[in-house]
């Protein structure tokens, strides 16, 4: 999570993502599974088997959906 108002970032791993928080390239998500990272940065990819949607809010300024998709084998 990331306050804009207070410019603090807040983050924990999850079952399913690990938090890469000290990368130069910025803020990554690692998935446990498939090893695969999804980026962040709207100025970029989010990654392989990753899609970004942006959604219109009323309620926020930013909404972002991530979608990764895991394959099995």
């Amino acid at each position: 999570y990331y306050n804009w108002k207070t410019r603090v970032s807040t983050s924990n791993s999850s079952p399913n993502f690990e938090v890469i928080y000290d990368d130069p390239n910025g803020l990554l998500f690692k998935n446990k599974r498939d090893k695969k990272i999804l980026n962040v940065d709207p100025m970029s990819g989010p990654g392989e088997d990753s899609n970004r949607t942006f959604l219109q809010s009323d309620l926020y300024i930013h909404v972002v959906i991530y979608d990764h998709n895991i394959r099995t084998v």
